[in-house]
């Protein structure tokens, strides 16, 4: 490989690392974070985000120009991925049975912008049960499949993600001590499970697990909520296997081998 060939695989290298930065983020940043994040010269990611944004790899964050995240011309490369493995095709058999083990509503979540969206859900055929609706965002601190994700978080995604979102109380019950909530999510890691129990609706208690990526790192993550009179704290205590084992094969789907 000539000097030139090299010095251009050497700067598409740093321009995927940028993607991959943004990505890993969850969020926008900054060309100053960036360049801490990787230890690249400003001008260096300055030069790069512009080729980026050109193309439409990354955009500028509306609601703060001096930021970037990730664009919409990703979405469409990953759009042929999607439609062969797409995660709501590959979750919803272990979504199905797990509903079918625990007779209560189940959820898959992912996280976007520091906040929990739903994209799938599974009823359960109980009169009284949880309600909510595909799309729907929360907050992560409160929930179960928040608290799931961000447990198994790297640190500075973690500490960005609270310091932006805050720990607002929800109920009587929502932890809004910072050094209380990172005890919780030691709990989480040692367990592999998290419990909302009613931190985030009035009557409700959730279970929830992770579901990692290859890398191992949090790509959604699954529950089980219910009314708190059904879903007891020894009911959770039943269900945490089988959640934990329905995020973990999920896992395993997207590639997971931990």
């Amino acid at each position: 490989m000539n000097q030139q060939a090299s010095g251009l695989t050497l700067t598409v290298k740093k321009a995927m690392d940028i993607m991959d930065c943004l990505g890993d983020a969850g969020g926008s940043l900054s060309a100053g974070e960036i360049s801490r994040r990787l230890g690249l010269a400003r001008s260096t990611v300055y030069r790069l985000l512009a080729t980026l944004n050109a193309g439409g790899y990354v955009s500028p964050d509306r609601a703060n120009s001096q930021k970037y995240r990730l664009g919409f011309k990703i979405t469409a490369l990953a759009s042929s991925l999607l439609d062969g493995l797409e995660l709501r095709q590959v979750a919803l058999p272990f979504l199905t049975e797990l509903r079918d083990i625990a007779q209560e509503t189940v959820h898959l979540v992912v996280m976007d912008q520091g906040q929990v969206a739903y994209v799938d859900k599974v009823e359960c055929s109980r009169a009284v049960r949880m309600h909510s609706a595909i799309g729907r965002r929360g907050l992560v601190h409160c929930t179960a499949v928040g608290k799931a994700m961000l447990a198994f978080m790297q640190e500075e995604d973690v500490a960005r993600i609270l310091n932006d979102q805050g720990l607002p109380a929800r109920t009587p019950h929502t932890i809004t001590d910072g050094a209380q909530f990172r005890e919780e999510l030691e709990r989480v890691r040692r367990l592999g499970y998290a419990v909302d129990d009613i931190e985030n609706e009035e009557g409700i208690r959730c279970l929830g697990a992770p579901v990692l990526d290859h890398r191992g790192r949090p790509a959604a993550a699954v529950s089980v909520s219910g009314p708190a009179y059904r879903m007891t704290m020894a009911r959770v205590q039943e269900l945490a296997g089988v959640v934990v084992d329905t995020g973990l094969g999920i896992s395993r789907e997207l590639g997971y081998s931990g």
